[in-house]
């Protein structure tokens, strides 16, 4: 992983066989980044995809074992009491330039991957248990 610091945050390169989420756990941790935005693009040599099953309150997860385009990479840096929580939801498409996307558990990057992480500001973005959907959500009112 290789980082630049610019005014509003970072611009993040990671190289092949590094993992997405991994990483930027370890740069959050590493840099006390209490909040942030990201968005990316790049390659893949895998991806494991989740799609939230509401009525169930459970993710289902499929992971893909195959070169793939990182079309967009969109989520948010944020914490509920002191777990990280890194929430990345991707599109991405394939040889025959199929796309499918979701909710990203973990990725290898196969080429590159090319990030922008935008700081929110200096206090902690928060997320909160909600029973009615199971989901952990953006804590807007601290």
């Amino acid at each position: 992983m290789t980082i630049k610091q610019i005014n509003s945050g970072y611009i993040v390169r990671l190289d092949k066989g590094e993992l997405l989420v991994e990483n930027l756990e370890k740069l959050v941790r590493q840099n006390e980044i209490n909040g942030a935005w990201l968005n990316g693009l790049g390659a893949a040599k895998w991806v494991e995809l989740g799609f939230y099953d509401l009525p169930n309150k459970k993710y289902k997860w499929s992971k893909i074992v195959k070169p793939l385009e990182i079309l967009n990479l969109q989520g948010n840096i944020a914490w509920v009491n002191n777990q990280l929580i890194v929430h990345l939801h991707g599109s991405f498409s394939d040889i025959k330039m199929q796309v499918i996307g979701g909710h990203i558990k973990e990725l290898e990057v196969g080429g590159t991957c090319e990030i922008t992480l935008n700081i929110l500001g200096e206090s902690k973005l928060a997320r909160f248990y909600d029973k009615g959907t199971g989901l952990k959500l953006l804590n807007l009112e601290i």
